[in-house]
This record gives structure tokens, C-alpha cells and sequence, in this order.
């Protein structure tokens, strides 16, 4: 803090500048979020699944959470897969990978997809005009993207599945 001429101390003013920083960077994946990323660009799912105790692992992860070995078998998950938990926003956040403010109501589900052992659901935003309908136990499909390019953003929400 400044002092004046009688030695009192005197608040300065701070500058805020406002900006939002971006880092331009690419990061490799790995071998096992690289098969996940290339299921996306086909738009699949790819998990994979424990040879010793079955449990199934959605993303894939090198070492099975269940009994601590290394995985090596890969396999294709849903595409459909049915709500077990299901999160309501009404207040507006920010979006991690676009860093925009999400419009309000918004709702993170968790899907448990075809194929999967029931311990790994797969947590994902659901359509907005679908919120008001959806419950547990609802059946789900995946919307990709036009243009996929094995990216987070390649899945844009999953909907009700209504057939």
C-alpha cells in the first residue's frame, strides 16, 4: 500500500484485465485413450475387458480397476445403453472444453451401455429438450457430430431412445 504525505497508508486501485487464455497444444493420448478417441472418430465405443475377472472398463484404462492386471482385450460397447443416474443443473457453469456458460436447465447423465458390466457407466450430457421426460431406467442413444475427428467433442449428447 502507498503512503500519503502524513504516512497514512492509502488504498491503491487495482487494474483487472478480463481475458480468457488459450493454450494452443496436442498431447498424445497413449495407446489406450487412443483406441478410445479412434472409436469416436467411428463413432463407437470402445472399452475394454478384463481377461481374468470380465469386468468391463468404459473408457479403456491399461490396468483393470477390479483385480489390478493389464488389459489387452479391447471391445465395442452400446451404441444404446440406459440412464442410471441422471443430474439436473439450474444454475449456469462453464463448459470444460469449450469454456462457454452452458444454457440452463442442463442434465450429466450416467449410461450404462450394451455390453458393459454394470460397475463402469459412462457419464455424458443428455438433448435439453429431452430433460423434463427422462428418468432412470430410460433407454439412450448417442448424437455424434457431422464431422468426427476422435475428439471429445465428436459425441454431442445422448437422447431418448424411443424406438
Amino acid at each position: 500500500m502507498a503512503k500519503d504525505e502524513a504516512g497514512t497508508q492509502q488504498a491503491q486501485e487495482l487494474i483487472c484485465i478480463r481475458c480468457v487464455p488459450t493454450i494452443h497444444q496436442r498431447f498424445a493420448t497413449g495407446p489406450v485413450m487412443g483406441k478410445w478417441f479412434a472409436g469416436f472418430k467411428e463413432r463407437r465405443f470402445l472399452g475394454n475387458k478384463c481377461n481374468i475377472c470380465g469386468r468391463t472398463q468404459i473408457p479403456p484404462r491399461e490396468i483393470c480397476a477390479e483385480c489390478r492386471v493389464r488389459v489387452h482385450k479391447y471391445v465395442e460397447m452400446g451404441p444404446t445403453g440406459e440412464i442410471c443416474e441422471m443430474d439436473v443443473y439450474y444454475y449456469a457453469s462453464p463448459d470444460p472444453l469449450t469454456g462457454k456458460v452452458r444454457e440452463t436447465p442442463y442434465a450429466t447423465i450416467y449410461v450404462l451401455l450394451d455390453g458393459a458390466t454394470e460397475e463402469d457407466t459412462f457419464a455424458h450430457r443428455l438433448k435439453p429438450d429431452d430433460i423434463a421426460r427422462a428418468k432412470i431406467g430410460d433407454r439412450v442413444r448417442p448424437v455424434w457430430a457431422k464431422k468426427t475427428d476422435g475428439a471429445f467433442t465428436d459425441l454431442v449428447y445422448f437422447e431418448l431412445d424411443r424406438t
